[in-house]
Parts: C-alpha cells; sequence; structure tokens
C-alpha cells in the first residue's frame, strides 16, 4: 500500500508541474514550494499496517508557546479550518492536515490538501504579520 500511495502522490505532483524526483529529500519526504516563499513539506509514512500522508506549512514564529491566549487563539481559529489544523512545534505555529490512506484516495485529494494547506499557511501569515507574542 505504500508503494501505491507514494505512486498516488508523485503523480500528483506532476500534475501540479512539480518533478517528484527533484521535490524528494527523503524516502518519503517531500518539499515543495509556491511562489518562493510557501514551502510545503510532504511525509508519507507506515505504521501499525496503515499508510498515512500528511502536509505541513510553518505559518509564523511564536515567542511565547506558554502564553495561554496564543494558544486560546489557535484553538479558536482551528474551529473555522476545513480539515486542516494548527499544530506548534518548538516556536513554530503549523497549518496541517494528516490523512489516513486507503485505497478510496485519489490524485485529486492530495492535490487539494496540499492546496489547503499552502492556502490557509499563505491566509494566516498576511492576517498575522511576522511573529506572533
Amino acid at each position: 500500500m505504500l508503494q501505491q500511495v507514494t505512486q498516488v502522490l508523485e503523480n500528483a505532483l506532476q500534475n501540479l508541474g512539480i518533478e517528484p524526483t527533484t521535490a524528494k529529500i527523503a524516502d518519503g519526504q517531500y518539499n515543495i514550494t509556491k511562489d518562493k516563499k510557501t514551502e510545503v513539506l510532504i511525509d508519507i509514512w507506515l505504521q501499525h499496517d496503515r499508510v498515512f500522508f500528511q502536509a505541513l506549512c510553518s505559518v509564523n514564529k511564536i515567542n511565547d508557546i506558554n502564553r495561554s491566549e496564543v494558544l486560546k487563539m489557535l484553538l479558536e481559529e482551528n474551529h473555522g479550518l476545513v480539515q486542516a489544523c494548527f499544530a506548534i512545534s518548538g516556536n513554530d505555529i503549523l497549518i496541517k492536515e494528516t490523512i489516513e490512506m486507503t485505497s478510496f484516495y485519489k490524485e485529486e485529494q492530495i492535490i487539494n490538501t496540499i492546496h489547503r494547506v499552502a492556502y490557509y499557511c499563505e491566509a494566516y501569515r498576511e492576517k498575522w504579520g511576522v511573529v506572533i507574542n
């Protein structure tokens, strides 16, 4: 199944005009950019006999991840997102979408996920500016 999902992803990248061999940074990991400023990282992995696909993008830096107001704001913003969600990794606020892949997932769904993550990333960068305190 992992091989099949990898092939579907690489076909989707080609349909987006991206050469998979150029985007591939390691087995199951791809890095693509939109407009040279929005970087979308893609992972595919096998865990407990299930294949997962994830697209994520770093939206912003956060100075103090312990500030409850910022965490509350992210949870409130999550409510308005479709399929994607906010996450924090280190000092980075991420938009991410993780999908358990089945035979029902097609190229179009992978392309939609990549577009959605990139769109939300750009929209929130514009909304929030450079760094959230």
